[in-house]
């Protein structure tokens, strides 16, 4: 019985540390596109500001919120890749469990979280 009630809490974990990282992914795809809008937008008036040989100023400041909008694109990316990697380490550690307890424990929603 103790090492059922260990593989269930176990299994609890796993299906928490899964939604967690899954929640983690959503929100860094959610960054990355309003990353990817921003460097979209800022890209046609880059090109006017060139092509009409705007003061490098404006030119700067439109260079400089691009570079910005990459910054964030990068940093999202590397927050989906750890996240995947969570994912993938959840997704292993549940399997397991589920092999060895041949079930995977009913978890409550978020609000309900108790930790084993």
């Amino acid at each position: 019985m103790s090492d059922s009630l260990h593989l269930e809490e176990r299994a609890i974990e796993a299906v928490w540390c899964y939604r967690e990282a899954l929640a983690a992914a959503a929100n860094s795809e959610k960054a990355q596109a309003r990353a990817h809008r921003a460097l979209m937008s800022i890209l046609p008036d880059l090109e006017r500001a060139i092509i009409e040989d705007r003061p490098s100023s404006f030119a700067k400041k439109l260079f400089d919120a691009g570079a910005r909008a990459v910054t964030q694109l990068d940093e999202a990316r590397q927050v989906f890749n750890e996240a995947a990697a969570r994912l993938e380490g959840a997704r292993q550690a549940l399997a397991a469990v589920e092999e060895e307890l041949g079930y995977i424990p009913d978890v409550p929603a978020k609000g309900n979280r108790a930790r084993p």
